[in-house]
């Protein structure tokens, strides 16, 4: 968002398909770590959450490379991805919180 908010907007897509693979793999780690045990299934759904909403917001972008407007629903995806990850932080905090001596 940053990258077209100031002209760059192939480098905005490109961030974009790389976040994608990237995403991806997170996902894949986060669900290995489930399945060892080590980690809470919440985090693998969370990690599902922000990979469709990254392509979404890339198919959404993509055939508007160059052009200086970004499609609105390439935005709400990333911003629905922020909230993901907001949301995400809030778990581990109360978590941490609630297992601290006191």
């Amino acid at each position: 968002m940053l990258a077209d908010h100031f002209g760059a907007h192939t480098l905005a897509f490109d961030a974009l398909l790389l976040a994608v693979p990237v995403t991806a793999i997170a996902g894949l780690r986060s669900v290995a770590d489930r399945l060892d045990g080590k980690a809470e299934p919440t985090h693998a759904y969370a990690w599902a959450l922000v990979l469709g909403f990254l392509l979404v917001a890339t198919a959404a972008r993509a055939p508007s490379v160059g052009d200086p407007s970004v499609p609105a629903v390439a935005r709400s995806a990333l911003i629905a991805c922020v909230v993901v990850f907001c949301l995400q932080a809030l778990a581990a905090l109360a978590s941490e919180l609630r297992d601290s001596p006191r």
